[in-house]
């Protein structure tokens, strides 16, 4: 009798912990309820910003494309201060900032001073002229009718002696250089020490400027840059010799293996267009630029899609490209999509999510290394081997100007 009280007493004790866990929406002691049935709607609040809508793939070379070819971004240069994209007030130039442009140019091949670059203009053309054949003109053969011959003794004939032709070799064609460059981890004056690293790290891919004039070169120490200050569209920016930027002393916390101190510019900046592009660029509105096409380098997908910034994950493995201060709000591609080399993924300009910059390309190579892993690794030599591929021109090397310099106190 006793054990069957303590039964029902057990029993009546355990249906009130399940009626309590009942009463507590338990969903360990209940899982067979559906708790998220009863849950009721959870009003908005109406001070958040509405969600930005889902960004819809589309095809890049399909100019039928509702969205006009691109890709709408909710994200496009987020912080930026107006409508018209990040501003850029141009400051006073600092002559105490020297651009390197001052010493004359010499051949690293030669030692000979290299003649001045013409002013790039939008419709310049690297090919080389050919040259027509020279073209004799024929004898006309005689014509009327033929007197007859009278019939001869033979004469007696000896043997010609031959002698082999003289050919005159037909000299090259030779291509003036379309453009100069530095070698390189070879930086601007002051803005601090290279890399030792100078191979071409990504020897086979693609320019990612379609087929505008670029230079690359420091956005920061030359003309129009936060440090030397005067005018993004000097012509001198646009007449200088490509330089390498990587490892250029910023006030960043970025650390490479590849760069001897903190603090570096992880990419290379690459000032694309002409001084009349660049004028024309500057005045018109953010959203519109589309002037000046960025290409894909590899064949790949988009990883990812930023503010300010497009991924490019590489098919090829171990290989990852970010490109910087696209025009965002007219992006030509969308994340996860699949593109390949050569595919239009947007156009030249200054987004940076309302930090002022300069008119350029900022591009940087993320390399899988067996010793440290995924790296930021120098991409000039690998950007100008590119470039002489797809201006089918090899250019000029100029010679060292100046031993590197410490970064400016």
């Amino acid at each position: 009798m006793k054990r069957s009280s303590m039964r029902t007493g057990l029993a009546l004790l355990a249906g009130v912990m399940l009626l309590g866990a009942c009463d507590n929406g338990s969903v360990l002691l209940w899982p067979w309820v559906n708790i998220a049935a009863k849950e009721e709607a959870v009003p908005e609040d109406p001070s958040l910003p509405p969600p930005p809508p889902p960004l819809i793939p589309v095809d890049p070379l399909n100019p039928s494309d509702p969205f006009g070819g691109a890709v709408p971004n909710p994200n496009g240069n987020v912080g930026a201060p107006s409508e018209d994209g990040t501003p850029f007030d141009v400051k006073p130039e600092n002559p105490a900032i020297d651009t390197g442009d001052g010493k004359p140019l010499e051949s690293a091949e030669t030692g000979e001073p290299l003649p001045p670059l013409p002013v790039p203009t939008e419709t310049a053309s690297n090919e080389p002229t050919p040259t027509p054949p020279v073209t004799t003109p024929e004898t006309p053969a005689p014509t009327g009718p033929t007197e007859p011959t009278t019939p001869t003794t033979p004469p007696v004939t000896t043997p010609p002696v031959t002698t082999p032709p003289t050919t005159t070799p037909t000299p090259p064609v030779v291509v003036p250089a379309s453009f100069y460059f530095f070698r390189a981890s070879n930086l601007a004056p002051a803005s601090g020490t290279g890399s030792t690293e100078m191979t071409a790290l990504v020897p086979d891919m693609l320019f990612p400027i379609k087929s505008a004039p670029a230079v690359a070169q420091t956005q920061v120490y030359r003309w129009g840059g936060g440090i030397k200050g005067g005018d993004q569209c000097d012509v001198r920016n646009f007449t200088a010799p490509w330089r390498d930027n990587y490892c250029e002393s910023r006030s960043t916390e970025n650390t490479t293996p590849w760069c001897p101190k903190k603090g570096a510019h992880l990419g290379q900046d690459i000032r694309v267009g002409t001084p009349d592009g660049c004028k024309a660029e500057v005045k018109t509105k953010a959203a519109e630029r589309s002037r000046y096409e960025v290409v894909a380098v590899e064949d790949g997908v988009i990883s990812n899609v930023g503010s300010y910034s497009i991924t490019l994950r590489a098919d090829s493995g171990g290989r990852i490209y970010r490109y910087l201060h696209l025009n965002m709000k007219k992006l030509m591609v969308a994340t996860n999509q699949t593109v390949k080399k050569g595919d239009l993924l947007g156009y030249v300009s200054n987004d940076f999510g309302g930090t002022p910059t300069t008119l350029h390309l900022h591009f940087e190579i993320k390399l899988n290394t067996a010793a440290y892993g995924w790296q930021y690794a120098p991409p000039y030599a690998s950007l100008l081997e590119a470039y002489k591929r797809r201006e089918n021109n090899s250019g000029a090397q100029v010679a060292d100007d100046f031993v590197v310099a410490s970064t400016p106190n």
